[in-house]
C-alpha cells in the first residue's frame, strides 16, 4: 500500500511500506538468502574443496553476481573450524594491501589487537611462523574479490607465503579483459573455471521479490511483471543495473502515484460507463422478448410437449408408436369433468368431446404436419381414423 503525501515525499522507503531500502547498491547478507539459482557454480566450488585444489577463478561481467557468490562461499566456510577463510575486496584498497595482516587479524585476541600488537613488530619470517602458530591445524582460504586490482607486491606476498609452507587456497573474481591483462595466472592453474552467466528474467524477478519481502514488502510491489520485464531488457540482463533501475522506478511511481491512481480510476470508469454487454446479448434479448410476447397473448398459445422414446433398450416392434394413445393420455388427467369440476380418469378423458377437439386442433397445426412429414390430405385421413376408433370404443 503506497503511503505518503500526495505530491511530495522524502522518506520513500516508509511511504512504500519498507523497513529500509531493498534496492540498495550493496550485497545483502546473508548472501544465501538473496542468491538465486547458482546450483552449477555451487557444485563446482564444492568439488574444489573436496579435491583440495589450490587456485580457482570466477570470471564474469560487472554486476552479474560475482561478489554475492563469493560472500555465499565465505558464509559456508565459516561453519567449518578447520578452515580459516578471509574475504578481501581488492577494489576498495587505494594503496598496498597487507594481505598477511588481513589473514592474521581475525585470529588475534582483543589484547593482542589493541594492546600488545605483536603483528606490528615482526619481520616476514617471524610473522609467518607466528601465523602458523595461531592457525594450528587450520588451512587458509583467501577469497579475493576484484583481484585484478592487486599490485605486483601483493602477488609476491601471496606466492611467498605459499612457498613458506602456509596451507593456502585462493579463489579470485575478475572480468575476462582485466584478468588477461593482469598477472593473476601466476598464482596457479585454474581448477575452478567458472564463467558466471547472467540471470534470466524469472531469476532476476525472484531477486527483487526476495529483497522486497525481506524489508517488509509484498511480492515485487510497487512494480509489476510488465515493468520488471522492461527494466530487465533496459539493463541488458545485468543484475546490478537491473536492481538500480527497479529502485528508480519504485520511487518514480511513488512520486506520480496520484496521477497513476487518477488514470486507473478513469480507465475503470470508462470501462463500466456504457455497461459491458456480452457477445450476442442483443440477439438474446430480442429472442426473449419475442417469446414473452408470443406466450403472453391472453394465454392462448401453449407449448405441446411430445417426448419420443428413442432408446434401443426395446425391440423396434415394441417401441411406442408416433401417434399412440399414450401421447393423448399424458394430458388426459388435466381434463376436468364439466359437471363435477374434478379431473377425469384416463378412459373417461378419451370420450370428452372438448378434449378430443383440442387434440384435433393440435394435430391440425402446421408445425406438427411438418414434424410428421405428412401432407394435408394424409393428416385429415389420420384424424378420421382416430375418430372412428374412438367411436368404436365408446359403443
Amino acid at each position: 500500500m503506497v503511503r505518503g503525501q500526495p505530491d511530495f515525499v522524502l522518506d520513500w522507503e516508509k511511504a512504500l511500506g519498507f523497513k529500509g531500502d531493498p534496492f540498495a547498491d550493496k550485497i545483502l547478507l546473508p548472501a544465501s538468502k538473496f542468491m538465486v539459482n547458482r546450483e552449477m557454480e555451487k557444485e563446482k566450488i564444492n568439488w574444489f574443496f573436496i579435491k583440495g585444489f589450490l587456485y580457482g577463478k570466477i570470471i564474469g561481467n560487472h554486476g552479474v553476481g560475482k561478489t554475492t557468490l563469493l560472500k555465499w562461499l565465505e558464509e559456508r566456510l565459516k561453519k567449518y573450524e578447520r578452515i580459516h577463510s578471509v574475504y578481501i575486496n581488492a577494489g576498495v584498497f587505494k594503496e598496498q594491501i597487507n594481505i598477511p595482516h588481513q589473514i592474521l587479524l581475525p585470529l588475534l585476541s582483543f589484547y593482542e589487537k589493541h594492546v600488545s600488537k605483536p603483528h606490528t613488530k615482526m619481520i616476514n619470517f617471524d610473522f609467518v611462523n607466528f601465523l602458523k602458530a595461531k592457525l594450528q591445524n587450520k588451512s587458509v582460504t583467501l577469497l579475493i574479490d576484484n583481484a585484478h586490482h592487486l599490485t605486483d607486491r601483493n602477488l609476491e606476498l601471496i606466492k611467498s607465503m605459499r612457498e613458506d609452507g602456509l596451507p593456502l587456497q585462493i579463489i579470485i573474481t575478475s572480468n575476462q579483459a582485466e584478468y588477461e591483462k593482469s598477472r593473476l595466472s601466476e598464482l596457479g592453474h585454474d581448477e575452478l573455471d567458472i564463467q558466471l552467466r547472467r540471470l534470466t528474467l524469472e531469476e532476476s524477478k525472484e531477486v527483487i521479490q526476495r529483497r522486497v519481502e525481506s524489508f517488509g514488502g509484498k511480492g515485487i510491489e510497487p512494480l509489476s511483471d510488465e515493468i520488471v520485464r522492461e527494466l530487465y531488457d533496459k539493463a541488458d540482463k545485468n543484475t546490478r543495473q537491473f536492481i538500480h533501475f527497479c529502485r528508480d522506478e519504485a520511487i518514480k511511481r511513488l512520486i506520480h502515484k496520484q496521477e497513476l491512481l487518477e488514470n486507473a480510476s478513469r480507465e475503470e470508469a470508462s470501462g463500466s460507463a456504457g455497461g459491458y454487454r456480452a457477445p450476442y446479448e442483443d440477439e438474446l434479448d430480442m429472442m426473449s422478448r419475442s417469446r414473452a410476447s408470443a406466450s403472453g397473448k391472453n394465454g392462448k398459445k401453449k407449448l405441446f410437449n411430445i417426448k419420443f422414446d428413442r432408446s434401443n433398450s426395446k425391440p423396434k416392434e415394441e417401441q411406442t408408436p408416433l401417434l399412440s394413445k399414450r401421447i393423448f393420455r399424458r394430458e388426459s388427467t388435466a381434463a376436468p369433468n364439466a359437471s363435477s369440476g374434478k379431473p377425469l380418469d384416463e378412459r373417461q378423458a378419451m370420450y370428452n368431446d372438448r378434449y378430443k377437439q383440442d387434440l384435433l386442433d393440435q394435430l391440425n397445426r402446421p408445425n406438427l404436419r411438418r414434424k410428421f412429414k405428412r401432407d394435408k390430405k394424409e393428416s385429415f385421413n389420420e384424424i378420421n381414423r382416430i375418430i372412428d376408433e374412438l367411436s368404436d370404443e365408446k359403443e
